[in-house]
């Protein structure tokens, strides 16, 4: 199989890193351009209880996902994260979110507990507290920009996932740690080394040889969403960024993301712990 018609069967996503000044005013236009669908009514009910697969089962018989976050896969994080949603089943909440499913029978909600002031935004507190990852990627869009800057504080601060070497983020460059989590959902940190604009897809690459190194492949429409913001080719290139999703086999190894927002700009050539 060519290079070509593998890149023809991959149809993934990503988001930017970029210069100081695009990057500020890009951040600044998040919280006031959020869709129209993350603005929807909010309506009463409870957790009934928790599915075999982590889901959340609701009184009003949905079965459901909280939206933009992801649950740890393995222990004893991802036993820790249902403990604490175990703890409010039976609590009254309020749901925000559509009525749409996915292939899971899953609609994807925020919700707050109802009666307390201020309201605990379920979401949220697993962030917080190191027991969820930001992944807006099965939302289409990203509701919660807040929630990257709380990951980075528990990141910081080495709280539940992240005293865990398995969920810290891991270096572009290091091809053979990269191949070891094919198939799991990581964040990657690295330098843009050079970007490949093609009809349906962009390419931002981490290193000279494709059959090795990460690659980050860029939707058509994701990209026009990236340029309509000032985010395209001059921004990033050359720039370390963090990005997240499942990681791959293709060329080495690449990665999807289907919200620009999942990319995130580092300062200085040291990457951050």
């Amino acid at each position: 199989m060519t290079g070509s018609t593998l890149r023809m069967l991959l149809a993934l996503c990503l988001g930017p890193a970029l210069d100081g000044g695009v990057w500020e005013a890009f951040a600044q236009t998040r919280p006031n351009q959020r869709p129209a669908s993350c603005m929807g009514e909010t309506r009463p009910d409870r957790l009934q209880g928790l599915s075999p697969e982590g889901d959340l089962v609701l009184a009003s018989g949905q079965q459901a996902r909280l939206s933009g976050i992801r649950l740890p896969d393995a222990s004893p994080h991802r036993e820790n994260a249902l403990s604490w949603l175990g703890a409010r089943i039976g609590q009254s909440a309020l749901i925000q979110g559509s009525d749409s499913r996915d292939r899971w029978n899953r609609v994807s909600v925020r919700i707050r507990s109802a009666g307390e002031a201020p309201a605990l935004d379920w979401a949220h507190g697993l962030v917080e507290a190191g027991l969820a990852l930001v992944d807006a990627g099965l939302d289409g869009v990203f509701c919660q920009p807040e929630f990257l800057a709380l990951e980075a504080t528990a990141r910081e601060r080495r709280l539940g996932v992240w005293a865990d070497e398995r969920y810290k983020p891991l270096d572009a460059n290091q091809s053979e740690r990269l191949r070891e989590r094919i198939g799991s959902f990581v964040l990657v940190e690295g330098r843009v080394r050079s970007i490949g604009e093609r009809k349906q897809r962009t390419y931002l690459n981490f290193g000279g040889l494709w059959a090795e190194d990460f690659t980050i492949i860029v939707p058509r429409t994701t990209w026009k969403q990236m340029l309509d913001r000032g985010v395209g080719a001059e921004a990033l290139k050359g720039r370390q960024i963090r990005a997240r999703g499942i990681l791959q086999p293709w060329q080495g190894t690449a990665f999807s993301i289907v919200i620009p927002d999942m990319i995130e700009r580092l300062e200085g050539d040291r990457l951050p712990r």
